[in-house]
């Protein structure tokens, strides 16, 4: 008569594996944000804000905090390579164990008379996102949110005119 097989190989087996489980934060998970048109972004901002905005040089950006952790907080993009870390010596310092020594950098680039952003992401732990859309190098848009760490950014061009409920 011939004996089943023991489960004492299979419990050495699993003793071997590695748990591959993981705990997930629902309250990081955020949905691609909904379109918002330039007319509703600028709305959003406080006089201070826009008037910043309608008086930066034009081959400038701005990154202002809209939301979130820094509200409110303004970082101005007017050379050609702008890093973001929580070095101390990056242009924009966040300080946050979200963010990565050596995160991201934004470049400007000039051709001619025309002014692009570029933001890089330099291999941080946690990703740089724009617009929720993990990017390692994409080129910058006028309202596009970028995200460090936990911290939320939206990326201005110079702007003019005045906003819908201003009056002459």
């Amino acid at each position: 008569m011939r004996t089943p097989p023991s489960d004492s190989s299979r419990e050495s087996d699993k003793s071997n594996k590695k748990d591959l489980t993981s705990t997930l934060n629902i309250a990081s998970l955020r949905s691609v944000p909904d379109f918002i048109s330039e007319k509703t972004l600028l709305d959003s901002l406080s006089s201070e804000e826009f008037n910043v905005l309608k008086n930066l040089p034009k081959d400038s950006g701005m990154l202002i905090s809209l939301a979130g952790p820094g509200k409110g907080a303004r970082f101005l993009l007017d050379t050609d390579c702008v890093t973001i870390g929580r070095d101390a010596t990056s242009e924009i310092f966040l300080d946050d164990v979200t963010v990565s020594r050596k995160h991201c950098q934004i470049s400007r680039l000039k051709n001619g008379s025309e002014t692009a952003f570029e933001i890089e992401d330099l291999k941080s732990l946690n990703g740089t996102y724009v617009n929720a859309v993990s990017k390692a190098i994409t080129s910058l848009s006028h309202g596009d949110e970028v995200q460090v760490g936990k911290y939320r950014l939206t990326f201005f061009r110079p702007v003019t005119g005045q906003r819908s409920g201003e009056i002459d």
